[in-house]
């Protein structure tokens, strides 16, 4: 490839006032913004094991440089002594990885392509691509430049060598910009659809893709980080760079007013054909689109001039690999999503452009906690023998008076609206033996506001949950605010003791998962109902044994995207409960020390849970069926509604739940998305 001078002599002031702005930062300022950074970073974009290493890391960087009076982020752990910070923070500059990171990194390797131009004097050569949602690319305006180069271009996958050393059959896809095709040569990025299928019908779904977040955080500013970049260098098979590849310091965006910071600039080696490559963190997340390289310029006769490796002057037309470079230079992730909803806004053919690219990824990249690439990657630790201090540290029950539930209506079938009504499900003869009944009642529906319950007597857990939301009712909208410290669980005392949950074996291994979530369920017109609801919705017969992390990762991140829908206003309703095996562990088999005679008595923990959810989408009833494991597996592949995008999780059929369940969704089953 031949350089353009011009071309370099941007690189080399973009990266000059870059250099000049890290270098006139007040520290107070800067320490505010790089705290605030750091603990983002922690909560969203490192993973669990690290975490309290990175906050306190955060702590012992910036803690010492903030001026008195200035607000500790609201995201700081209170149980975190900033005396410790120093003695936790030894991991900074760590080198050691653990072996999931090669797991990650084949999975976002996969996503990455060899672009080829046809048809064109070739000023590029090839270069680098990947895909940042189902059917999109990401690579350099300066790879395609406009859509005639695009429309004669083609990506290749597979373009490697296999475990036993001989090269893989590369799998093309042509490009398809009539279909989408937005670029912008300032930040030298170009976003282009590509074919479904090559002619051999190869899929390109299996390729996958990686994630890109809008959050700034991903890269934290409080330690050296690798710059991890997978690349297709000089047209060859697909490489990545692991070693010496470290940021330079992220910008100090709090004092770019006139938004110039829009570059990363890294150490990592790159060569022709790296263009247009993902730039990663150590998570492998993509914080930057890989552009070029920065120049070394030198001052002859009072000029600038940009040199070569024998420390001459460079000219136009030079091969690439004879320049001397101090850097190298990727567009941030932040910058470009910037771009993009600028140029959306714009009255041309290209804000459509601008839009559908919008709406491809942030379909797939809203939540960090779903991971860098398509598959779900948050480790599930499912623990051995429990230690047997775990319990002192549960949570004790009230008792609240039974007056507390007067009046409650539970789930409504006509919440959908007119002509959408969705009852309770059926239960089939066995179910209807093991459902608790009330006291002196002979009912065995627990109705609460805004859902209702029914118990399995024998295995003390719900049977199913089913509520309904209101997403213009919820805290958030109501309030304007966070949520209260939330309230004690309860007993219902409605029902006998010895058909509830077992309370002694929930801990911070086993945690009270609630089947309806406390941010769905607390919902009303006003204070008074909203701290009603958030009481209705701490009941024990609302949780279930949960593995921690399948908690808070698995079933949370389910229910996060379902809510994120709520929040726009939407109504939904859903029905949750576990699936009950025989196969199910009872809880003194995971319980360290226990008699081998009382192993096998009390609570089973459920191994699998399932969840349905409806809506109304475009004057239809629509509906999705999950079910998911404390293996962190799903359970069978499936399509993806438009309406309430789902992520990682594939659906199961309803009717499949049914089987498992013993439970019945007339209306639901009709209504199914799953194909």
């Amino acid at each position: 490839m031949d350089v353009t001078l011009a071309d370099l002599e941007k690189a080399a002031e973009r990266y000059k006032e870059f250099v000049e702005a890290q270098a006139e930062a007040p520290t107070p300022i800067v320490a505010v913004e790089r705290l605030r950074l750091g603990l983002r970073n922690a909560n969203l974009f490192t993973s669990t094991t690290d975490r309290l290493s990175v906050i306190a890391n955060v702590l012992k960087e910036n803690l010492p440089k903030l001026e008195p009076g200035i607000d500790i982020p609201p995201e700081l752990p209170q149980f975190l002594d900033v005396a410790d910070a120093r003695n936790e923070a030894s991991f900074a500059d760590n080198d050691l990885r653990p072996i999931r990171f090669l797991h990650v990194a084949l999975l976002a390797a996969r996503a990455v392509g060899k672009i080829t131009v046809r048809g064109y004097v070739d000023t590029e050569g090839d270069a680098t691509g990947f895909l940042v949602a189902p059917g999109l690319l990401l690579t350099n305006h300066h790879v395609l430049p406009s859509e005639d180069f695009a429309a004669t271009s083609f990506v290749a996958f597979d373009m490697e060598d296999g475990l036993d050393g001989k090269p893989k059959s590369p799998k093309l896809f042509d490009l398809q910009p009539s279909e989408l095709y937005i670029a912008d040569s300032e930040l030298d990025y170009c976003f282009v659809a590509v074919s479904p299928t090559t002619s051999q019908g190869d899929e390109l779904s299996q390729f996958g893709f990686l994630r890109m977040f809008e959050q700034t955080g991903k890269l934290d500013p409080n330690r050296r980080q690798a710059a991890n970049i997978i690349q297709h260098p000089l047209g060859q098979g697909k490489k990545i760079v692991l070693r010496d590849n470290y940021f330079m310091e992220p910008p100090k965006d709090v004092l770019d007013n006139s938004g110039k910071l829009n570059s990363l600039f890294y150490g990592s080696d790159t060569l022709k054909g790296s263009s247009g490559a993902p730039v990663c963190t150590d998570e492998w997340f993509v914080v930057a689109l890989h552009r070029g390289g920065v120049p070394l310029m030198k001052a002859v006769n009072g000029e600038l001039r940009v040199m070569r490796l024998d420390d001459t002057l460079a000219r136009d037309g030079d091969a690439k690999s004879s320049i001397a470079y101090v850097a190298n230079e990727g567009t941030r992730v932040s910058r470009i999503y910037a771009s993009l909803r600028q140029k959306a806004l714009l009255d041309n053919e290209a804000s459509i452009h601008a839009q559908a690219a919008l709406n491809h990824i942030l379909a797939v990249s809203q939540d960090p906690k779903l991971g860098p690439v398509d598959r779900s990657t948050a480790p599930l630790i499912t623990p051995g023998p429990l230690a047997l201090d775990l319990s002192d540290t549960q949570e004790k029950l009230i008792r609240r008076k039974p007056s507390l539930f007067n009046g409650a209506a539970g789930y409504q079938s006509s919440f959908l609206g007119e002509g959408f009504e969705v009852g309770l499900p059926e239960l089939s003869h066995e179910v209807i033996k093991e459902v608790a009944k009330l006291r002196d009642l002979d009912e065995y529906v627990l109705k609460y506001l805004n859902y209702s319950v029914v118990m399995h007597a024998r295995r003390r857990t719900a049977i199913y949950a089913a509520g309904n939301v209101n997403g213009s009712l919820l805290w958030k909208k109501i309030m304007q605010g966070a949520m209260p410290k939330r309230p004690s669980w309860t007993l219902d005392p409605r029902l006998d003791d010895q058909h509830q949950p077992d309370d002694s074996i929930f801990s911070t291994a086993i945690q009270r998962g609630h089947l309806f979530k406390r941010e769905d369920a607390v919902q009303g017109a006003n204070d008074e109902t909203l701290s009603l609801a958030d009481q209705h919705s701490f009941v024990i017969t609302n949780a279930t044994p949960m593995i921690a992390n399948f908690n808070n990762v698995e079933w949370g991140d389910l229910e996060d995207l379902i809510t994120r829908h709520l929040e726009e206003g939407n109504r939904v309703s859903y029905f949750a409960g576990p699936i009950f095996d025989v196969e199910d562990k009872f809880f003194y088999e995971l319980k360290a020390s226990v008699p081998e005679s009382n192993r096998f008595k009390g609570m089973r923990v459920p191994s699998r849970f399932w969840k349905i959810v409806a809506w109304v989408e475009q004057d239809r009833l629509q509906t999705a069926g999950f079910v998911l494991d404390q293996s962190d597996e799903i359970r069978k592949q499936g399509p993806i509604t438009d309406e309430i995008y789902f992520g990682a999780y594939s659906q199961t059929s309803i009717k499949e739940i049914e089987a498992r369940t013993g439970l019945l969704f007339n209306q639901l089953r009709v209504a199914d998305t799953y194909k």
